[in-house]
């Protein structure tokens, strides 16, 4: 019994006498087990850090592979584009001097067409030129007169014509005007007021055809009430110049300055001197110099050049030449 007894009190006291190490205790395994909680999260961390740490090394890897194949893939149409503009750029200068040589090859053309063109303009006006002295040349011996009516004539043209130079010149009623032909100009018939046709008279002599264009001139001359007036009969081109310098007679008459007509030329006596003029653009710009209000020609698309005209200057020998 003492030793049951002594057991249980034994029992009693165990607590009494262990109570501070089971305290003791309890603080141990509580530190025990944040020291473990803190050794987990730090594994945890550990194994956090180096999965965020593989992570990031596989998105950077990852990274660097797309970027070096995107810049693969830009370089590639960089180098792609870029031989494209090459052979765009080849082929443009290819055409570029196709295009070149084909504009020299033009331009020379052209200065050989334009040569030529000269050369041909120049032919056509020396041979212009001598037509013009030939038609002049047969119309030497003709007398041009203006403002007989039509139907004076009667039945015969050289009857006519050799009566009335006789009366109106005071000329022998025996002398021989040498008359071959006599003619109104081959135009057709005017009607009702019109101007008469002039008529045309053909000499056998020119000094006697020039005789009666010196009387005829000297004096005013009167048929049926109407004044007739007596030239020579000019070619065609040289009628269409003389025609021009209309307008510079009638404004130098009203000046009472002196001008002749030679030929297709006009030669006007300024204070200053005589000074000749070969066309009426050219005598009525130096007319509106000197003050004159006349209207200035349009210059003819079918005149040639200064180079030309001067070319024209040396030939004039060929019209106005015995």
């Amino acid at each position: 019994m003492r030793g049951g007894v002594k057991t249980r009190s034994r029992r009693k006291r165990e607590p009494q006498q262990n109570g501070q190490p089971m305290a003791e205790t309890e603080q141990g395994d509580g530190a025990e087990s944040v020291s473990s909680m803190l050794r987990a999260i730090k594994t945890d961390l550990q194994e956090f850090r180096v999965e965020n740490k593989n992570d990031f090394r596989n998105m950077k890897e990852e990274l660097r592979n797309d970027m070096k194949a995107e810049l693969a893939m830009l370089k590639d149409e960089v180098y792609q584009s870029i031989s494209e503009n090459t052979e765009k750029a080849n082929a443009l200068e290819i055409k570029l001097a196709e295009a070149e040589a084909r504009i020299a090859e033009a331009e020379k053309l052209n200065a050989a067409m334009k040569d030529a063109l000269t050369k041909v303009m120049k032919n056509q006006m020396i041979v212009q030129s001598k037509l013009t002295d030939i038609e002049g040349r047969s119309r030497r011996n003709n007398i041009r007169i203006y403002g007989v009516k039509e139907g004076s004539e009667s039945d015969s043209m050289l009857q006519f014509m050799d009566g009335l130079l006789k009366k109106t010149l005071s000329l022998p009623q025996d002398m021989n005007l040498r008359m071959q032909r006599a003619h109104r100009a081959l135009t057709r018939k005017p009607e009702g007021d019109a101007p008469p046709r002039s008529i045309i008279i053909n000499f056998q002599e020119y000094t006697l055809k020039e005789d009666i264009l010196k009387r005829a001139w000297a004096q005013r001359i009167m048929h049926d009430g109407q004044r007739i007036s007596f030239d020579h009969d000019y070619a065609t081109d040289v009628v269409q110049k003389r025609r021009e310098y209309g307008n510079i007679k009638r404004a130098l008459k009203e000046k009472s300055v002196r001008f002749q007509t030679p030929l297709d030329k006009i030669r006007i006596h300024w204070d200053t001197g005589a000074r000749t003029y070969g066309s009426a653009r050219e005598a009525a710009i130096e007319m509106r110099r000197r003050g004159y209000v006349v209207p200035v020609p349009e210059r003819n698309p079918a005149e040639l050049s200064p180079e030309l005209e001067r070319l024209s200057q040396a030939t004039e020998w060929q019209r106005t030449g015995i």
